[in-house]
């Protein structure tokens, strides 16, 4: 009977042990049930949940790239840039990759070679890849290259740097170069010019099947915009400058199929148009215009530059002489002429000067030499009767001001018309050959300056008197009245 009790009890705990299992399951059941109403996800977690598994997959992608072989992505690198661009790198510090704004690779300091000479120190170089081919990097691919800070040291053999560049064959990418300087030398490893890269870009325009070149600079202290199209189909490279600083526009075409390299120029300064037939050999460059009433022509050497020129003009008015002076003192400004190894000599020469009938056979022979401006043997008429000659005479530039410092020498071919023409007193009008005069002409302002006048190379002290009385007076703008006021009161001084 004790034995039956202890059965019934034992199987009645087996029951509720049994029971408490189900029990708990189904409780169990319920509070997932629970938990899962509780825990549902919405729209938009599941959204945000996407969109941050597709961000960790990419950035685990994009950062595959850092764990390739070093050495093995530099060579293959640079070989891929040889053969796209035939640019010769060589790089002395390791790797960087970095993400954004796209995946690139990193290097500083690198070096461009030209036959194992060095043309450039390239301060960082980024260099974009295709992010298509990560998952093995002997299938990495270059895209855009960004030359940083990198200064150029260029002779004349190592201008095939750029050259190069435009007869590439044609692809997506770019080189851009930007923040940089071109150091222009001679035989010598001096430097002639600096020119100043802003921002540069090498590109191939698919709808034009043109490789271009586009670049902002600075030369001389002149900012320009550069721009080379190269039409490999038709052979031609046009090519475009312009400043605004010094109202500027140049365009040529040239055909470079034969030799001896034949093309157009067109310069437009100030609304003027001028049409020159060039050529280009292996140490010069040579133009001639096509208009037959006003005729240029003018020859560049290379080796060691030289820049002569003849401008001839059957008639000028007086008012485009005023503009070409204005772009001439807007050249000074810009202090391009500031270069000691800038040589060069131009002969203006005006027949007529159209609405002036009193000026004619203007000659101005200008000479640059190692940067200083001169005028040598340079003169115009007063109709038939007198000679004004500019000689010795140099122009500065100092303190935004420039100044005209020379000689003037006045010689008469015929004294008694040119008194009657200033209306000169009788008695103040006295038989001589010449005048001379130095002078200090200050083109801002307009006003000009007089000492050691001398009439037959004779001085005279009333006329020392009345020029040092000129000099202080306010009435040195010369225009017809006070420039007639000039010569009458000049030659009453003078006859006492």
């Amino acid at each position: 009977m004790q034995k039956s009790n202890l059965l019934i009890k034992k199987l009645k705990k087996q029951f509720l042990s049994i029971n408490d299992l189900i029990e708990s399951y189904f409780n169990k059941i319920k509070y997932i049930k629970f938990r899962r109403k509780e825990f549902k996800l919405s729209k938009n977690n599941k959204v945000f949940l996407g969109i941050a598994i597709f961000i960790t997959l990419s950035v685990s992608y994009l950062t595959l790239p850092v764990f390739y072989d070093s050495d093995i992505i530099e060579s293959k690198l640079k070989n891929q840039i040889y053969k796209k661009y035939n640019i010769d790198l060589r790089f002395n510090k390791k790797l960087n990759y970095r993400l954004v704004p796209k995946p690139h690779f990193v290097f500083f300091d690198s070096l461009i070679l030209n036959e194992e000479n060095v043309i450039a120190d390239v301060k960082k170089l980024k260099i974009n890849i295709a992010i298509n081919k990560f998952f093995s990097f002997n299938d990495v691919e270059i895209r855009d290259l960004i030359f940083d800070k990198t200064d150029f040291s260029f002779f004349k053999n190592d201008f095939l740097f750029f050259k190069n560049l435009l007869q590439t064959e044609p692809n997506e990418n770019k080189i851009i170069i930007k923040n940089s300087n071109i150091f222009f030398k001679d035989n010598y490893d001096e430097v002639l010019f600096i020119n100043k890269i802003f921002y540069s870009k090498f590109y191939y325009d698919s709808n034009k099947l043109e490789n271009i070149f586009f670049s902002k600079n600075k030369i001389f202290n002149v900012p320009y915009k550069l721009t080379l199209k190269n039409d490999k189909f038709n052979k031609e490279i046009f090519a475009k400058i312009e400043s605004k600083k010094i109202r500027l526009v140049v365009e040529s075409l040239i055909n470079y199929d034969d030799k001896v390299r034949k093309g157009l120029l067109e310069i437009l300064s100030i609304n003027n148009n001028i049409s020159l037939n060039f050529e280009i050999n292996k140490n010069s460059l040579s133009f001639i215009s096509k208009n037959k009433r006003n005729s240029y022509k003018g020859l560049i050497d290379f080796k060691p530059f030289y820049f002569s020129a003849n401008f001839n003009y059957e008639g000028l008015s007086s008012k485009n002489i005023q503009k070409k002076d204005s772009f001439f003192l807007d050249l000074i400004k810009s202090q391009i002429f500031d270069n000691k190894n800038l040589n060069s000599e131009i002969i203006l020469s005006v027949k007529n000067i159209t609405n002036i009938d009193e000026l004619n056979s203007l000659l101005l022979n200008i000479i640059v030499d190692e940067g200083d401006i001169k005028f040598i043997d340079s003169s115009i008429m007063w109709k038939n009767d007198l000679k004004i000659i500019l000689n010795d005479s140099l122009l500065s530039y100092d303190n935004e001001e420039i100044n005209l410092v020379g000689k003037l020498i006045f010689k008469f071919e015929n004294v008694d018309n040119f008194y009657s023409s200033f209306q000169v007193k009788k008695n103040h009008k006295k038989k001589i050959k010449e005048v001379q005069l130095d002078f200090i002409y200050n083109l801002n302002m307009n006003k000009i300056t007089f000492d050691n006048v001398k009439i037959d190379n004779v001085s005279n002290p009333n006329l020392e008197e009345y020029i040092q009385s000129f000099n202080k007076s306010e009435k040195r703008i010369f225009n017809k009245i006070t420039f007639k006021n000039f010569v009458s009161n000049f030659f009453g001084a003078y006859a006492g």
